[in-house]
């Protein structure tokens, strides 16, 4: 019950401005051409 409470009462605080949303970090999402890249260096 704290815990929902809490949960609650963060997710209250962000919706009205008063608490600054976490920062999500980036995930590093490698793209075609690096993945190419990689199974090249692998085979030799």
């Amino acid at each position: 019950m704290k815990l929902w409470l809490h949960s609650i009462a963060w997710k209250l605080g962000i919706a009205l401005g008063l608490i600054e949303p976490p920062r999500l970090q980036p995930i590093p999402v490698p793209s075609d051409e690096q993945r190419r890249l990689m199974e090249q260096r692998r085979r030799y």
